[in-house]
């Protein structure tokens, strides 16, 4: 397995005391054992390498000089629950099928980054936050509809305030949906945001001219 660039490589012990029956488990083949005393019945717990945490863009070439001073590695031992462990192996074998069938060595490295336990609980805390805003984001949606849908005149409100609003907003959308990479939940919040908008600016052209029709 390559090294990264501080020399270090994790090595994973899972933490399980449970007797299997045997180094596999039957389920979903997952190996618990390292090596197997069959006369004792005894086995040793299973130690593995994490590869899902080696990326190719920290590899490093080796020199072909052999006089020069070997690289130093930093060996790491962390403990790992059998549940976490069986969720991390089938990650890792379905990253490396969808890999290997794409040929997309690049972009499933930057999605291991994004999965490896650094970055994990970061993402995890992202989506969260991305969740909260649209539930805010409906109800405050969900306050607006409800205060202009029973609305037959404008007074207390500023129609030129509803135009500035609904062209605004129309503009940072269009701007977002040029743009690339863009979060497709913030992108669908400023689509429901200016259909709102718009809904508005239609419901403010009526009352406008209702009240020309009734003054006149």
């Amino acid at each position: 397995p390559p090294l990264d660039r501080g020399g270090s490589l994790e090595l994973r012990l899972v933490a399980d005391e449970t007797p299997h029956a045997g180094p596999v488990l039957p389920s979903d083949g997952a190996q618990v054992a390292n090596g197997v005393d069959w006369s004792r019945r005894v086995y040793a717990p299973r130690l593995y390498v994490d590869e899902l945490s080696l990326l190719g863009k920290h590899a490093l070439p080796l020199s072909s000089d052999v006089g020069k001073e070997p690289p130093r590695l930093r060996l790491r031992l962390l403990p790992i629950s059998l549940g976490r462990y069986r969720a991390t192996r089938q990650l890792h074998t379905a990253l490396g099928a969808l890999q290997a069938a794409s040929g997309m060595e690049a972009e499933f490295d930057e999605l291991r980054e994004l999965l490896s336990e650094k970055r994990l609980y970061r993402f995890a805390l992202m989506q969260l936050i991305g969740l909260l805003h649209v539930v805010f984001d409906a109800l405050a949606f969900r306050n607006d509809v409800g205060f202009w849908k029973g609305r037959e005149d404008l007074r207390g409100l500023s129609s030129r305030g509803v135009i500035f609003n609904a062209g605004s907003t129309l503009v940072i959308f269009l701007y977002l949906l040029d743009g690339d990479g863009v979060n497709s939940i913030v992108l669908a919040t400023y689509a429901f945001s200016t259909a709102l908008e718009l809904w508005k600016l239609t419901k403010v052209v009526a009352m406008r001219r209702r009240a020309r029709g009734a003054a006149g």
